[in-house]
């Protein structure tokens, strides 16, 4: 082909030129809308779609409507707890009886299995909520620690307990308590000491055989059941312990929100024994202390939210308590959150005198006995110097309480709830083996209630949870990337499409 026949083919003639440039800003057009719509399905479908389709099945599957998992689980956890016991051993008894400062030595642990589970469960459909009893069973485990056969020396559980508690509601009633502890129990100090098992579940024994009319007074409150921790063996002898009636009892009627409906209201306690606030703290019908406030502490909502706080609604100590985020962590390669307990205000409100002790929850109106609740060794409490015991060696690791909490799930991956109960012992001059006590916050015992899910179940929860929003994320993101630089690049190529055109028709 000649040359100049090669400059009259189509290509190059401005009818082939422009048709040419033509077929490019198409193509360019449908490379810019290609990409875009790569990116804004990325968007829409990561940022939207998914997480939206997530958390509606999330929902469906983590409530507490019957044949769920999460209610599978709940209603009967598939594994026991750990749940320990530490007692502090009095070492100088005779000496406390004449007025000297308490030395303890902690022994334990003494462990046993927990079961807990829920029974006479009824459904309320038409308020989304579920009512249900609660049991815990404690199965002893030697081979796992002490034998239980340990010698303990500790303030009497009865004589104490019903003199100092005498002395502040009916100290009219005192003289006459006071011969009625003689005989019953013979005591030859204020303390006593017996096994380990005994003292906590066998129990020691009571014999209100004795017709004296100050026995019968106090074994009358035996009889009518007041008296928590002793049990009948027949018409006149009674076994009491600290523990062992808690035992595969009954620990309260509950009813809690299901969150089927409302998701953020899982596990909510409603009611406990029929009532919907307690009556226990100080201004009772308007005090934020008697509110049934968080869960039962078996279950907790799932949630996107960062909470500051978790509440946990206690039978035992008859009130709320929080735990309080203290940061994130890592647990079995899962992004969890740390949170723990703290008996201090603002964390918690349960105290009924003027002489409450922070870090300290005071179990006199709860239970009936001069007792206090705290974290073990007093950790984190404000107990004086002069109200101390030697012995005492609290640390974080050892004695704070808390959980590891996955809140996308509402999974508590670990726990470690630890509890201290002490008694609040003053003298009581009518009662001869007591009159020369000092005023004393003396520690009895703490537990310690545990639970780490393994690494099986934390894959597991991985691949239910995880990895599907991993996915998600990995494909939101290379959609994003690769449909933004499609984009950028299909702009450009326009952008340079059309500057070339203007400078060719210049």
């Amino acid at each position: 082909m000649e040359r100049k026949d090669f400059y009259k083919c189509e290509l190059f003639n401005d009818k082939g030129l422009n048709s040419h440039r033509a077929v490019q800003v198409v193509m360019y057009l449908k490379l810019i809308i290609g990409f875009f719509l790569v990116l804004l399905q990325g968007a829409l479908i990561g940022f939207l779609g998914f997480p939206k389709a997530f958390d509606g099945l999330l929902r469906k599957k983590i409530n507490l409507k019957p044949g769920t998992p999460s209610r599978v689980v709940w209603e009967k956890l598939p594994f026991p707890m750990t749940y320990k016991v530490y007692v502090f051993n009095v070492t100088n008894e005779h000496e406390i009886g004449q007025g000297a400062k308490p030395k303890v030595a902690e022994i334990g642990p003494f462990v046993f299995e927990e079961w807990k589970d829920k029974y006479n469960i009824e459904d309320i459909e038409d308020e989304d909520a579920v009512s249900f009893n609660m049991r815990n069973t404690f199965i002893f485990r030697p081979d796992l620690g002490l034998d239980g056969e340990q010698l303990i020396t500790m303030p009497h559980p009865l004589l104490q307990f019903m003199a100092i508690t005498t002395l502040h509601n009916f100290p009219e009633n005192l003289p006459g308590l006071a011969m009625g502890l003689d005989l019953l129990f013979k005591p030859q100090s204020a303390f006593v000491t017996s096994s380990f098992m005994d003292l906590f579940y066998r129990g020691i024994d009571v014999n209100c055989a004795d017709e004296h009319p100050a026995v019968q007074a106090i074994c009358g409150n035996f009889q009518k059941g007041l008296v928590p921790g002793a049990i009948p063996v027949n018409a006149t002898h009674y076994k009491f312990s600290l523990l062992g009636s808690t035992n595969h009892t009954n620990a309260g009627r509950f009813k809690v929100s299901r969150g089927k409906s409302k998701s953020f209201t899982l596990g909510q306690v409603l009611t406990f024994n029929g009532q919907d606030r307690l009556n226990v703290w100080p201004n009772s019908s308007t005090g934020s202390c008697n509110q049934l406030s968080g869960t039962d502490g078996t279950i907790f909502a799932p949630s996107k939210r960062l909470y500051k706080n978790l509440w946990s609604f206690s039978a035992a100590l008859c009130c709320s308590v929080s735990f309080r985020l203290s940061g994130r962590t890592i647990y079995n390669h899962l992004p969890a959150l740390r949170y723990d307990l703290d008996f201090r205000e603002p964390n918690i409100c349960c105290k009924s005198s003027k002489n409450w002790i922070s870090g300290t929850v005071d179990l006199e109106r709860c239970t009936g006995t001069p007792m206090l609740a705290s974290l073990p060794h007093f950790l984190k409490s404000d107990l004086p110097p002069d109200r101390l015991v030697d012995g005492l060696m609290p640390n974080t690791e050892s004695h704070s309480s808390g959980m590891v909490f996955e809140q996308i799930s509402g999974t508590v991956l670990a726990v470690h709830n630890r509890l201290q109960f002490s008694l609040q012992v003053e003298p009581v001059p009518q009662v001869s083996v007591m009159s020369k006590l000092r005023a004393q916050v003396m520690p009895l015992f703490w537990i310690e209630e545990s639970l780490e899910l393994n690494e099986m179940f934390a894959k597991s929860l991985y691949k239910q949870i995880f990895l599907p929003m991993s996915i998600n994320n990995i494909y939101r993101w290379i959609s994003i990337v690769i449909g933004g630089l499609g984009l950028a690049v299909g702009i450009f190529l326009m952008y340079r499409q059309q500057t070339a055109q203007r400078v060719g028709a210049n």
